[in-house]
């Protein structure tokens, strides 16, 4: 792990109790070089309504798994979303990420038979409608959990 990644993440403060989830001032801005992944499964509201929630859940999980099992496990912050996850990771850590993807979204596709859409984009190029969106990360030790949400003024809302 490069000392830029070390230096950013191992930073980032750690909060205790859910009543801090809000407080902007415990979250940190990624840097302009990361890159966000976000997955998310195709008419996942259709599979769930066929009884097939455990397997919308496993793929939304298994893009998390995927990802950190290919970085040797390390923690990256990640939202898991039930039928998909968003991420951030490292420039160096990119192409690592991507095959995770893809091979995630290959085993989604033929083991649970579902369509999961992925995409990465670097956090330099994510924009809202307004301005440049500003993703923030906290770690929270309490939970074991990494949450990232948007700065104050960003859109966060999941299109379905």
């Amino acid at each position: 792990m490069s000392a830029s990644i070390d230096a950013f993440y191992v930073d980032v403060p750690v909060f205790r109790g859910f009543a801090n989830v809000t407080d902007f001032a415990q979250y940190r801005s990624l840097p302009q070089d990361w890159w966000l992944g976000v997955a998310d499964v195709v008419q996942s509201t259709q599979a769930i309504a066929q009884n097939r929630y455990k397997a919308v859940n496993m793929a939304g999980a298994a893009v998390i798994a995927g990802v950190r099992n290919a970085l040797g496990g390390r923690d990256i912050p990640y939202v898991f979303g039930g039928d998909g996850a968003s991420f951030a990771v490292s420039a160096a850590d990119v192409d690592t990420a991507r095959e995770a993807l893809a091979a995630t979204a290959t085993w989604t596709r033929e083991e649970l038979d579902l369509t999961m859409r992925v995409a990465l984009v670097p956090v330099a190029q994510v924009r809202t409608r307004d301005s440049t969106c500003a993703w923030r990360v906290s770690r929270n030790r309490a939970t074991s959990r990494t949450r990232c949400s948007p700065a104050a003024g960003s859109a966060g809302r999941k299109r379905r």
